[in-house]
C-alpha cells in the first residue's frame, strides 16, 4: 500500500492515467488527495466521548459472569467429581473447537471486537446455562398437568421446556449486545457470528454435563460403550445443533440492525427465535417419535438425521456462505465509492476486499517492524468498518452520530497511512 496520499502535494488532474500516477477511475474524482486534505476537524467544541463507560460496563458484566461461573462450578460441575468432570471437559473441547473454527472463518473477513466475542461465548457457557437451570424448573411445573407420569414429564421437558427456555436465554445475550451498541451487531453475518458463539458456549457446558452423566453410567455398567455413543452423537454428529437453532434469531436481528428498523427488530427477532424453538423441539422430539430396533438402535436416528437434519444444516451453511460473499460485494462497492472520492486507489480497494492480499500487505509491512504491521492491520480494520458502516447508513437517513463515526474512521485511515509512510519511506533518497 502506498503512502503518497498522506502528503499535501498539489492535486492532480482528473484525467490523469494510471501510468502517470493516477488512480485509474473512469469518473471525475472529487478530491484526488482527500486523505491529505482531511484537515484538523470541524470547528467548535466536540462532545468528548466516554469510552471508559463502555469498558466499566463490560468489566461489571464479566465480573458478574465470573461469579456465575463459580456458582455453576460449585453446584453443577463439582458434584460430578474431579475425575469425571475432567474427562467430560476434555471431551467437550472437541465439538466446541469445531464450532470456534467455523466462527473464526466467518468473522475474519469483517472482524468483531475481541471483547464482545469473548462476552458472547461467556454468556452462552455461563449466563444462559444458569438462567436455564433457574427458570427451567418453574416453566416445567407450569406446563405440567396435575396428574402426570415420568414419561410425560420427560417429554414436556425435552420438547417444550428445553426449546423455549434455552433459546430464550441464549437470545437474551444477543439482545444485550444490541443494547451495548449497533457496532456489535450491524448486519446479518454479525448476528450469526455472535449467535454461533453463544450457542457454542451453551453447548460446551451442556456437553460437559451430558458427557459426565454418560461417563458415570459407563462406570456403573463396567463398559465404555455408553460414553462413546454419547460422544459420537453429541460431539461429532451434532456440534452445530445449538448453533443452527440460535443462528436464526441472530440472522433476524442482524437484518433488522442493518436496516435500522424497530419493527423488523420485533418481527424478525421473534420470528427467528420462534423458528429456532421449533427446530430445537423437532430435534429433541425425534428421540420419542422414531422407532427403535433392538438389534440396531441407532438405525432409525441415522435415517432421521440424514433425511431431516442434514438438509437443514446444508441450507443454513448455504445461507452463511451467501452472506459471506455478500459482505465482499458490499465492501468492494462502498470502498470503490470512497476511492472515486479520493480515499483509495483501485489496487488498494482490491487489497482490502481480498483476504490473501490483506495478508500479503501485512507481511510487507512486517518487514519494516512490528509497529508498521500494526499500522497496516489497523488501517485495514478501519477501512473495512468504514465500508460496512456506509452500507448500513444507506438504509436510513444519516445522523450526526453516523457522520461523526465516518469522520473518525477516515481520520484513523489517514493517521495509519502517515505512520506507514514514515516507517517505510527511505531515510536517504537514492
Amino acid at each position: 500500500m502506498t503512502s503518497t496520499t498522506g502528503t499535501s502535494a498539489p492535486p492532480r488532474p482528473a484525467a490523469e492515467s494510471p501510468r502517470e500516477g493516477g488512480y485509474g477511475y473512469d469518473v471525475e474524482r472529487v478530491d484526488p488527495h482527500a486523505p491529505g486534505r482531511i484537515g484538523p476537524g470541524a470547528a467548535g467544541p466536540r462532545r468528548r466521548r466516554r469510552p471508559w463507560v463502555r469498558w466499566v460496563a463490560f468489566g461489571l458484566s464479566f465480573l458478574l459472569l465470573a461469579a456465575s461461573a463459580v456458582l455453576l462450578y460449585l453446584f453443577v460441575i463439582l458434584p460430578l467429581g474431579a475425575g469425571t468432570s475432567l474427562v467430560a471437559f476434555t471431551a467437550a473441547l472437541v465439538p466446541v473447537a469445531i464450532v470456534l473454527g467455523a466462527v473464526w472463518w466467518l468473522d475474519r473477513y469483517t472482524p468483531q471486537p475481541r471483547a464482545s466475542l469473548l462476552y458472547a461465548f461467556a454468556w452462552g457457557a455461563i449466563g444462559s446455562v444458569l438462567l436455564t437451570l433457574f427458570f427451567g424448573g418453574f416453566f416445567t411445573a407450569w406446563i405440567s398437568p396435575e396428574e402426570s407420569s415420568p414419561t410425560l414429564d420427560t417429554f414436556l421437558g425435552a420438547v417444550v421446556q428445553a426449546p423455549v427456555i434455552e433459546e430464550a436465554m441464549k437470545s437474551a445475550g444477543l439482545l444485550g449486545l444490541l443494547i451495548w451498541g449497533r457496532r456489535y451487531i450491524a448486519g446479518p453475518l454479525d448476528g450469526v457470528v455472535y449467535a454461533a458463539l453463544i450457542a457454542g458456549g451453551f453447548a460446551f457446558t451442556e456437553n460437559i454435563l451430558y458427557f459426565g452423566d454418560s461417563f458415570h453410567q459407563a462406570q456403573a455398567a463396567g463398559e465404555v460403550a455408553v460414553f462413546w455413543q454419547t460422544f459420537f452423537l453429541r460431539g461429532l454428529l451434532s456440534p452445530f445443533a445449538h448453533v443452527s437453532f440460535t443462528a436464526l434469531c441472530g440472522l433476524g436481528l442482524g437484518i433488522a440492525a442493518e436496516r435500522r428498523s424497530l419493527m423488523l427488530y420485533a418481527g424478525l427477532g421473534i420470528g427467528g427465535l420462534s423458528l429456532g424453538m421449533v427446530l430445537h423441539a423437532i430435534w429433541n422430539g425425534s428421540s420419542f417419535l422414531l422407532p427403535v430396533d433392538p438389534e440396531a438402535p441407532l438405525a432409525g436416528f441415522f435415517r432421521y438425521y440424514v433425511s431431516i437434519q442434514v438438509p437443514i444444516f446444508v441450507l443454513l451453511v448455504g445461507i452463511v456462505v451467501v452472506l459471506r460473499l455478500r459482505e465482499k460485494r458490499i465492501l468492494r462497492r462502498q470502498l470503490s465509492e470512497y476511492g472515486r472520492a479520493g480515499w483509495f486507489a483501485p489496487h488498494e480497494v482490491e487489497m482490502l476486499v481480498s483476504m490473501r492480499r490483506r495478508r500479503r500487505a501485512e507481511r510487507w509491512a512486517s518487514r519494516h517492524g512490528a509497529v508498521a504491521r500494526m499500522a497496516m492491520r489497523h488501517l485495514i480494520t478501519a477501512a473495512v468498518a468504514l465500508g460496512m458502516e456506509r452500507h448500513s447508513v444507506l438504509f436510513a437517513a444519516p445522523t450526526a452520530r453516523t457522520r461523526a463515526r465516518e469522520r473518525e474512521l477516515l481520520e484513523t485511515i489517514t493517521a495509519q497511512r502517515r505512520l506507514l509512510g514514515a516507517l517505510t519511506a527511505p531515510v536517504v533518497r537514492g
